[in-house]
């Protein structure tokens, strides 16, 4: 179950009638990659370092097509997209070459079904406790 606590600062509507608070979940650790393969290996029953090569390969497959520029679908986690965030238009004239306009490239990550679905199954338990911190 995810656990949230309500973040100190609010957020006022311009309206001044209604205010909101943030909700976020508290720091938790990281699950490292090596903790992440240690458990996928005992649970198909393969070797750390079988387990460890297949990741790297799969990571690393990943890597070279977002690199140029395609989109990767893992089927039951999601699709990760390479977007490229530009800066409006300028006139032609002060356009040198069309990649002047980028102001830079980011990875979108869409979560499929049944990630979505995990965490709304789990859902959420609000523990004013941890909003001191």
């Amino acid at each position: 179950m995810l656990t949230v606590r309500k973040a100190k600062k609010k957020i006022v509507r311009p309206d001044g009638l209604h205010e909101a608070w943030v909700y976020q979940s508290p720091a938790l650790p990281l699950i490292t990659f090596k903790e992440l393969v240690a458990e996928c290996a005992e649970s198909c029953g393969e070797p750390s370092n079988k387990t460890t090569a297949v990741v790297m390969a799969l990571t690393n497959r990943i890597s070279h097509y977002l690199s140029i520029g395609r989109s990767v679908r893992i089927e039951g986690i999601g699709t990760i997209k390479p977007v490229i965030s530009s800066e409006s238009a300028p006139a032609a004239e002060e356009l040198g070459t069309p990649t002047d306009a980028i102001k830079g490239i980011k990875l979108r990550f869409y979560p499929h079904q049944p990630l979505q679905q995990a965490i709304a199954e789990n859902g959420y338990e609000y523990q004013p406790e941890l909003d001191d911190e």
